[in-house]
C-alpha cells in the first residue's frame, strides 16, 4: 500500500512527464530544463518542480510581460500557460528572482498541492546552468561554465572575514541566549555552523555551494544551545592555525570573552 507521500511524489512524476510532452511540442518553447534539487540530484518526495522554459522569440513578448515586479497574480497569457497542467490554488509572482527580461511565478496546484517555480525567459540571453537536468533544447542553448574557485587573495580574505564574523555572531548569539530568544538561537546557531562549513570548503579549494536544508538539530533548551556553541567554538579553534596559515593574518579567538558570556548564560539558566 504505497503512503500518501509516496503517492504526492508520484503525482509530481506524472506532472513533469506531462509538462516535458506538452512544452516539447510546442513551438513557443525552445527548451526546458530543471533547476534545483532536481538539478543537483537530491530531490526528496516533497520537492518542488524549478522548471525553466526558454521562450522563442516571436512568443517572448507576450509570455515574458512583466506588469509588476511582485504580484499576486500573473498575466492572462501566463495564466493560461500554467493551466494547461492544472487548476492553480495559488500564485504569487516575484520578478526579483528572475532573469533579465524573464518572468518568475511560483504556482501551488489545486487537489494535488503540487508546486512549481516556472521561470520564463527570452530566448536571445538564455544559457542553462552548468548544473542543471536538461528534458529538452531545440535551439542549442549554450551552458555555463562550471563555478570557479575565488582568486586565492579573494579565498584569503574571505576566509579571515567570515572567521571575525564567526566569532562576533557567536557573542550576539549567546546574548539571546540569556535573553530566551529560542527562535532567534535556533537560526543564528544554523548560520554558525554553515560559516564553519564554508570556511572549511574554502580552505580545502572549493567553491562556495548552496546547502539544503538543516545542518543542525533543534536544540530545545538553553543547556544543548550552550553545548552547541561551545562545539562550535572549539571546531573554529581547532581550524584557526590553519585559517591564519592560509589567510596569512595572525588570529586571537575571543574566547574568554566568548567563555564569560557562556557563564553568563550557564547561570542565568541555573535560575531558571
Amino acid at each position: 500500500m504505497k503512503s500518501n507521500l509516496e503517492s504526492y511524489r508520484q503525482s509530481r512524476e506524472v506532472l513533469l512527464t506531462s509538462i516535458v510532452t506538452e512544452l516539447s511540442s510546442d513551438e513557443r518553447c525552445v527548451a526546458v530544463w530543471l533547476a534545483g534539487s532536481y538539478a543537483r540530484n537530491d530531490a526528496d518526495e516533497v520537492s518542488d518542480l524549478d522548471i525553466r522554459v526558454v521562450i522563442a522569440e516571436p512568443y517572448s513578448e507576450t509570455l515574458c510581460e512583466r506588469r509588476e515586479q511582485v504580484s499576486h497574480t500573473t498575466t492572462s497569457e501566463r495564466l493560461a500557460f500554467f493551466s494547461r497542467f492544472g487548476q492553480p490554488a495559488l500564485i504569487h509572482e516575484n520578478n526579483n528572482n528572475a532573469p533579465e527580461g524573464g518572468t518568475f511565478t511560483f504556482v501551488l496546484y489545486s487537489d494535488s498541492a503540487l508546486m512549481v517555480d516556472w521561470t520564463l525567459m527570452l530566448q536571445r540571453n538564455a544559457e542553462r546552468p552548468f548544473q542543471s537536468l536538461l528534458l529538452f533544447d531545440k535551439a542549442n542553448i549554450p551552458v555555463s561554465p562550471p563555478p570557479e574557485v575565488m582568486e586565492l587573495e579573494q579565498r584569503r580574505k574571505y576566509v579571515a572575514e567570515q572567521w571575525a564574523f564567526f566569532w562576533m555572531m557567536t557573542a550576539v548569539t549567546i546574548k539571546y541566549i540569556i535573553r530566551n530568544d529560542n527562535v532567534f538561537v535556533t537560526r543564528w546557531l544554523e548560520v554558525l555552523h554553515g560559516l564553519v562549513e564554508q570556511i572549511q570548503r574554502q580552505l580545502r579549494g572549493e567553491p562556495l555551494e548552496y546547502m539544503r536544508g538543516s545542518l543542525t538539530q533543534l536544540q530545545p533548551t538553553r543547556e544543548k544551545q550552550i553545548e552547541s556553541i561551545r562545539s562550535l567554538c572549539k571546531t573554529m579553534q581547532e581550524l584557526t592555525p590553519q585559517i591564519e596559515q592560509f589567510s596569512r593574518v595572525t588570529l586571537a579567538p575571543p574566547q574568554k570573552e566568548i567563555e564569560t558570556l557562556l557563564v553568563l548564560a550557564s547561570e542565568e539558566y541555573a535560575r531558571d
